[in-house]
């Protein structure tokens, strides 16, 4: 069971005033959409990420979001 925290993860369902929506911008054979696939698919706390839990200031943007962007 996970403890509670104040990280941010992405939505891919949100929608925006311009563009529509992350979904609508990239093609069905997007390389990011491999991307997205493989870091959901890892145990990243058994690899060593750690889940930061902060009472104040700004959410944490989370490990798995991070590591899409960083690949």
């Amino acid at each position: 069971m996970r403890s509670m925290s104040y990280e941010k993860y992405a939505n891919y369902d949100q929608a925006w005033l311009f563009p529509p929506s992350l979904e609508d911008l990239l093609p069905a054979g997007h390389v990011a959409r491999m991307v997205r696939e493989f870091v959901d698919a890892q145990d990243l706390e058994r690899m060593g990420f750690r889940v930061r839990v902060a009472e104040d200031g700004r959410p944490n943007y989370s490990a798995n979001l991070l590591l899409k962007i960083w690949l």
